[in-house]
């Protein structure tokens, strides 16, 4: 009977080490609670900081082999600014935080956690659940410097509507976003309804915000700071944003896409560049009539 037992506790302690393994071998566990796999280290090369733009060759899928996206795909460069961490338990910007120039590195994350809160998906795809792992495989091409950046950005996404357009379709389709667009361009991706009236002219709203573009550069927000108050009508805003605030009421939170055209257009504006496309997380905190 005892040796019975002792083969069950060997069976259960292989079969334990086993769990930690798949098709993509073992992966460790760093303090934020990431799992990760080194598949190569650069140890002399930098590693990013908070607010650096990262060239990255970048792709993941499910754990069955599902391809959801493919950087090399795109044709061009593939850039993503490094934000603290979007979620708690070990997040794709912890990763990549820890990543040298030159490492390739495999990490695993839920679907919820990597696709809504990093990847900023609309919903998940179709078939996939919240708690689906997602691997996801990186390699730290550069990290580019601000100069570098901008001459990158007004030489390649910048040059005219054709390319924002292709640039905007790509995002469209990497975050898995099926509202059409309004006749203008806007796209309207309602996340909560909200209560009461619509918004009108001369209604008095406070508004938090936050404002990036289809690289995942942050332009501003409010978070963290106060919110916003103005009387709908009597300042001037961009046409995207005035056609997406008649479309909420109080409570409302919303994410807009903005094509230039209702934007800032071929001139820019500060930070912003021509031909931009702006995506505006909004939440409409309170409704004045």
């Amino acid at each position: 009977m005892k040796g019975f037992f002792e083969i069950l506790l060997l069976f259960g302690t292989f079969a334990l080490i086993c769990s930690c393994s798949d098709k993509y071998g073992d992966f460790d566990i760093a303090e934020s609670g990431l799992k990760y796999r080194i598949v190569e280290r650069n140890e002399s090369g930098q590693m990013p900081q908070i607010g650096d733009v990262l060239e990255l060759n970048y792709s993941y899928e499910t754990e069955k082999g599902k391809v959801l996206f493919e950087s090399s795909e795109s044709g061009r460069k593939y850039m993503k600014t490094l934000e603290h961490p979007a979620h708690t338990g070990g997040s794709i910007e912890d990763g990549l935080a820890m990543m040298h120039e030159g490492d390739s590195v495999i990490f695993k994350i839920s679907a919820e956690n990597f696709l809504l809160f990093s990847e900023k998906y609309g919903r998940l795809p179709e078939g996939v659940e919240a708690l689906d792992q997602i691997i996801i495989k990186v390699r730290l091409v550069n990290i580019m410097d601000q100069k570098d950046m901008e001459q990158y950005m007004s030489s390649r996404f910048h040059t005219g509507e054709d390319v924002e357009m292709e640039i905007l379709e790509n995002y469209i389709k990497n975050a898995n976003i099926t509202a059409a667009p309004t006749e203008s361009g806007l796209y309207f991706i309602e996340k909560n309804e909200g209560s009461g009236d619509y918004i009108e002219q001369g209604d008095e709203i406070v508004v938090n915000y936050t404002l990036t573009l289809a690289d995942g550069s942050l332009v501003e927000t409010t978070l963290g700071s106060e919110p916003m108050t103005y009387i709908v009508g009597r300042e001037k805003f961009i046409v995207g944003w005035e056609e997406a605030i008649a479309k909420m009421k109080k409570g409302s939170v919303a994410t807009i896409i903005i094509p230039s055209k209702i934007g800032y257009g071929a001139e820019g504006k500060g930070d912003i560049q021509p031909y931009s496309t702006l995506i505006f997380e909004i939440e409409i905190v309170d409704v004045r009539k």
